[in-house]
């Protein structure tokens, strides 16, 4: 005598699903794996390849113009020189944007000025030059006071050099997302009077002497 086993198509509907859930279980598994490696190894490269942030230096700076109004606005005339090196043996750098522009006493005293953008490869260095320029750029009243005391006074000027923008890593034919930079750089200005010239808030002429060599400090 057999015995007959019967089931109901509401019971292969079921066994169906479950074996439906099943594969999705497995899928999903199977692709978290594999992006979680994919992560991992993309980690394990970055830490590899860690690139070193950029290194700039000022090489010189010149003023050639520094006065301001009875209004309180401030012309200027700058030159500035300044180095660039990656010292990354793997990973070159895309310069996307680079702009420059100068501060004294924590008020920005002319506009920013665009360099040409440019690519950087393994420890390679590039020279920079940037001309500053800044016609009627208000300013706070006490800039004027601080300007006579520096020139008379100190004999001498502390200006910041700043440069920003946008640069890329390069590794082999891989190219990173875009990452902001900023650089600072502190230029000590001596102060060289123009035949004639009495200093003061109003003082013009050519203010020579930045400290050689002095290194930026940087920031990706």
């Amino acid at each position: 005598m057999s015995l007959l086993i019967q089931h109901s198509p509401k019971h292969c509907a079921k066994k169906g699903f479950h074996i439906e859930a099943l594969l999705k279980k497995k899928l999903v598994y199977f692709f978290s794996t594999l992006l979680s490696l994919i992560l991992f190894v993309v980690f394990v490269v970055w830490l590899v390849l860690h690139p070193s942030k950029p290194e700039f230096y000022l090489k010189d700076t010149s003023i050639y113009e520094l006065t301001l109004s009875p209004h309180q606005l401030i012309n200027s005339s700058i030159q500035a020189t300044l180095l660039s090196k990656n010292p990354n043996t793997r990973v070159g750098v895309y310069y996307d944007s680079v702009r420059a522009y100068a501060v004294y006493k924590d008020q920005q005293i002319t506009g920013e000025s665009p360099l040409p953008p440019f690519y950087q490869g393994h420890e390679d260095t590039n020279l920079l030059s940037a001309s500053l320029c800044g016609a009627g750029v208000p300013v706070a009243p006490s800039v004027g006071y601080e300007v006579g005391h520096d020139v008379q006074v100190a004999g001498r000027m502390l200006l910041l050099l700043k440069l920003d923008g946008q640069l890329r890593w390069k590794v082999g034919s891989w190219v990173s997302g875009t990452y902001r930079f900023d650089v600072d750089c502190a230029a000590v200005v001596g102060v060289l009077q123009p035949p004639g010239g009495g200093g003061g808030s109003s003082s013009s002429g050519v203010l020579l002497g930045s400290v050689q060599g002095s290194q930026c400090s940087t920031s990706v």
